[in-house]
């Protein structure tokens, strides 16, 4: 699990171009402490500063706990779109894009 949460943190701050220490200004965390939880070395992590590090993100504390699977930054992203549009939006959203999909494979 501390894998997934490494590795999303530290593809979306670079996807943001943001440097570690920017991201631990923003999220009010340490330096340090973000540099282990990007190496995954660090395994017990409270939920207030996971949900700094996310909000300085533009994540939410469930980004971090999808199946691994769906971990990686685009998936998560569109994902997230999807949870946001209306139900039929979606459903027509996700029709097309099985559609596309299937051609392609």
């Amino acid at each position: 699990m501390i894998e997934n949460i490494s590795k999303l943190i530290r593809s979306r701050r670079k996807r943001l171009g943001l440097t570690i220490e920017q991201l631990s200004e923003e999220a009010g965390v340490s330096v340090s402490l973000l540099s282990r939880v990007e190496r995954g070395d660090v395994t017990n992590i409270s939920i207030k500063k996971l949900a700094a590090i996310g909000e300085a993100l533009g994540l939410k504390v469930s980004d971090f706990f999808v199946a691994e699977d769906f971990a990686d930054i685009d998936t998560l992203a569109l994902i997230n779109l999807l949870k946001a549009m209306p139900a039929e939006q979606r459903q027509a959203v996700s029709a097309g894009l099985v559609k596309t999909v299937r051609a392609l494979s």
